[in-house]
């Protein structure tokens, strides 16, 4: 079975998900309606970075994730 297990969150702003070995960003955002968690598997370095200073290393990724979100994989709250 492929679970996820929360690794961090900022209520409403950012999940931190780990997965077979990757780890997934997902960004909650209302717009546009009804809903979507905007989701990215992070590649190697990120993950590299991420392992080593945490969150703090995902703050462009996010920002990007946040402008420019119809170029992730979006998740329909419905």
């Amino acid at each position: 079975m492929n679970e996820k297990k929360l690794l961090e969150k900022k209520e409403w702003e950012c999940y931190i998900f780990e997965s077979n070995g990757h780890i997934e960003l997902s960004i909650p955002t209302a717009k546009p309606t009804p809903g979507f968690d905007i989701v990215y598997i992070l590649n190697e370095t990120e993950k590299e970075k991420y392992l080593q200073i945490g969150i703090k290393a995902l703050e462009d990724r996010i920002a990007d994730m946040k402008m420019n979100f119809s170029n992730y994989e979006m998740n329909s709250w419905r």
